[in-house]
C-alpha cells in the first residue's frame, strides 16, 4: 500500500520551471523551517531500520533520478557518478545494477550509513563498481575539478549548510556537459501530499517515522529552492520539477 501511494504521488508532476533569472520576491512559507539535525544517523539500529524500509518503500521517490541519469548518460562510456548523502546506498546500487559499466562513489557524513551502504553494495553484488566513503559534501577534496560525469542526490539537500557551498562543489567537480539531479522533500506540501504522508508514515517504525517528520519540517519550500539555485553556480543550467511532496533540480552544466 505504501509503495502504491508514493508511486501515485510522484507520477503527478505539477510544474517544470527553468531557473535563469533572480526572483522578484523573497521566498516565504507559512510553516517555519527548523533545520533537521538527526543524532540517530550514527545509531546502528536506526540506520539498519531505515535501510530496510527505504529498500522496500522508497523506490518511487528516487526513480526520477535513476531515469534522468540513465537517459542523460546513455552516450557516455564508463560514466563516473558521485552521489551526495547516499544514506543506505540504494540509488547508487540501483544505478549499477541497471548499467554494468557505471561507477558510483557515495559520500556521506555519517560513518554508520557508509558502513551499511557498503554492506548493501556487497550483498547486491555491485561492490566492485560502487563504493561509499565518509566525507562532507561542502568540501569534496577527494575529487579533482572537472572529473565526474554526474552528481546525484536524494533527501540530502536540506542537510547542506549552506546549500550554496555544496552546489559550488557540484559545479566544480562536474566535467563540461556533466549532469546533475538533486531531489528532496519540500516543506510546502500540497493537500494530496499531506494525505500521502499521513497514510504512509504508519507503515514505518516509530523512530523512522518521527525522523521523517522532523526531516519534512527541515526541508525547503519550492520558492526557497528556486532562490537557492538562482544564487548558485547551477543558475541558468537547471530546471526544477515540482511534485506534490518533492522537487527535483536537474540539468546539464555547460562550461
Amino acid at each position: 500500500m505504501a509503495e502504491f501511494l508514493l508511486a501515485f504521488e510522484n507520477h503527478s508532476m505539477l510544474e517544470e520551471t527553468s531557473v535563469s533569472s533572480p526572483s522578484r520576491k523573497s521566498a516565504k512559507s507559512d510553516v517555519t523551517r527548523i533545520p533537521h539535525i538527526e543524532p540517530l544517523f550514527e545509531d546502528v539500529t536506526f540506520v539498519s531500520e531505515y535501510s530496510r524500509l527505504t529498500k522496500r518503500y522508497a523506490g518511487a521517490d528516487y526513480e526520477p533520478i535513476l531515469k534522468f541519469a540513465l537517459a542523460e548518460l546513455k552516450q557516455v562510456e564508463q560514466p563516473r557518478v558521485l552521489e551526495l548523502g547516499p544514506g543506505p546506498g540504494w540509488i547508487g546500487i540501483s544505478l549499477a545494477k541497471r548499467r554494468q559499466d557505471i561507477r558510483v562513489t557515495g559520500v556521506d557524513i555519517s560513518s554508520t550509513y557508509v558502513d551499511i551502504a557498503n554492506q548493501n553494495a556487497a550483498q547486491e553484488g555491485v561492490d566492485d563498481r560502487v563504493d561509499f566513503r565518509k566525507g562532507d559534501a561542502c568540501r569534496l577534496d577527494d575529487f579533482a575539478d572537472g572529473t565526474l560525469d554526474a552528481v546525484i542526490s536524494n533527501q540530502s539537500f536540506h542537510y547542506w549548510e549552506p546549500p550554496g557551498d555544496v552546489l559550488r562543489e557540484v559545479a566544480r567537480v562536474l566535467k563540461p556537459n556533466g549532469i546533475f539531479c538533486i531531489g528532496d522533500d519540500r516543506r510546502d506540501l500540497t493537500f494530496m501530499a499531506s494525505v500521502v504522508v499521513l497514510l504512509t508514515k504508519w507503515f514505518l517504525t516509530a523512530s523512522v517515522r518521527e525522523s521523517w517528520m522532523r526531516s519534512l519540517q527541515g526541508s525547503f519550500t519550492a520558492a526557497e529552492v528556486k532562490e537557492i539555485i538562482e544564487q548558485s553556480e547551477l543558475n541558468g543550467h537547471a530546471k526544477i520539477k515540482l511534485y506534490p511532496r518533492m522537487f527535483f533540480v536537474q540539468g546539464r552544466l555547460t562550461k
